[in-house]
């Protein structure tokens, strides 16, 4: 694996994943049972945005250094930049990564398992990450945890599945390891990242989740530039299956605001909504 995430870390893909993220783990603790979380594709717990990796690509300055200069305050997004430990004024010198970022939502009734394939990237989780919660790291495949962990004991929680889509087999691979893990666990709240890189990519991956015949499927999809405007990442989106009450409207009103805070004027979209029904018919 040649990917390494410091490149892109709080770019504005980032920041949308993470806001979606972060409203699922917050529903989830509505209730006091306890509740399970799986990061299959977790990388590192903090990613140092002062480092020579991100000062090249600039991306967390278009991402979340723009935003928080730009929508500090936003009323959809304060969680968000209360998780990032977001100043006004100030530059992050860090960002988190998904593993920080549920570490620290969980409560001592919760427990996540981060899964990471890197050796160096999982033992960076185990020595940044401090949590509440019960907190347990594995270097392994991430599919294959989805296999070997769900359903679990609290019958309760998430799994975010975002992989690198290094492979030109990534997609499908993701979707046969979320099929088999759905058909084990319909409950759980699931989270999946992918890329949008042109307008018949984006239906092709609407249209290859639709096929399994999934019900309760959201999308949310973010870009910052045309679909075709040929800049490689036009895009992000993220299905959610068996998103919490209100994450339709939440992320309609929270995408629209990183849209304009980081978008230039008349660039890009916004579009969230129901990919599949309540029920499917049989």
């Amino acid at each position: 694996m040649n990917y390494r995430h410091i490149y892109h870390a709080g770019n504005f893909a980032d920041v949308a994943k993470h806001v979606g993220l972060l409203y699922c783990l917050q529903a989830l603790k509505r209730k006091e049972a306890g509740f399970f979380a799986l990061d299959s594709h977790a990388g590192r717990g903090f990613y140092d945005l002062q480092a020579p990796e991100a000062q090249k690509s600039g991306e967390a300055d278009r991402g979340v250094q723009r935003l928080v200069a730009e929508t500090l305050g936003n009323e959809f997004l304060r969680d968000y930049f209360s998780a990032i430990r977001a100043r006004r004024g100030k530059r992050l010198p860090r960002y988190p990564g998904s593993p920080a970022l549920i570490a620290q939502a969980l409560r001592p009734q919760d427990r996540a398992l981060f899964v990471e394939l890197m050796p160096a990237e999982a033992r960076a989780v185990e020595r940044e990450i401090d949590s509440q919660g019960r907190i347990r790291t594995q270097i392994d495949d991430g599919y294959a945890a989805l296999k070997a962990f769900l359903p679990p004991e609290e019958r309760r929680g998430l799994v975010l599945i975002d992989p690198p889509y290094e492979s030109l087999d990534e997609l499908k691979m993701m979707l046969q390891a979320f099929g088999d893990a759905y058909r084990r666990w319909p409950s759980g709240i699931y989270l999946m990242w992918y890329p949008i890189r042109s307008a018949s990519q984006r239906s092709a991956v609407h249209a290859r989740f639709e096929a399994l015949r999934i019900p309760k499927m959201l999308l949310a999809d973010l870009a910052i530039h045309p679909d075709d405007a040929g800049l490689g990442l036009a895009g992000s989106g993220l299905m959610i299956v068996n998103p919490p009450y209100g994450a339709d409207e939440f992320l309609r009103d929270a995408y629209g605001a990183i849209h304009e805070g980081i978008a230039a004027p008349g660039a890009g979209y916004v579009e969230v909504t129901r990919l599949t029904p309540e029920r499917m018919a049989q």
